[in-house]
């Protein structure tokens, strides 16, 4: 099977914004909706900013912070979201798994449609 593309919204937590990682209400400096993180087939990280007022920064090799609207990132580039500092392998690690959901009814054609939280989707079993 090939792998896939998974892209996550990360922003602060809110019962309004649903994000695929949650960062504490606390973090004002972080928007609801900061940025996408995206893992690619090949393996890479992929960020792109979406709040146009709280900042997205990665740190170089010198040591200095530069804002970025998108690029590819390693995942343990430090990242500044606000003044937030993470980077996209702590983001991961902070992703919400789907809470268990009843079973859906049989898909058409037989078998059992479920959420498959390795893929990120649902499939028919």
């Amino acid at each position: 099977m090939p792998d896939e593309i998974r892209t996550y919204l990360v922003g602060r937590s809110n019962k309004s914004v649903a994000c695929d990682i949650a960062l504490s209400e606390r973090e004002t400096s972080v928007s609801r909706k900061h940025l996408e993180l995206t893992v690619t087939a090949s393996g890479r990280c992929y960020i792109v900013h979406v709040h146009s007022q709280n900042t997205t920064q990665v740190q170089g090799r010198d040591g200095a912070w530069a804002p970025i609207s998108q690029d590819y990132v390693d995942f343990d580039t430090p990242l500044m979201l606000g003044s937030y500092q993470t980077t996209a392998r702590k983001l991961l690690a902070l992703l919400q798994t789907p809470s268990p959901s009843p079973p859906l009814p049989p898909a058409p054609g037989g078998g059992q449609v479920e959420w498959d939280p390795e893929r990120g989707t649902f499939v028919t079993r």
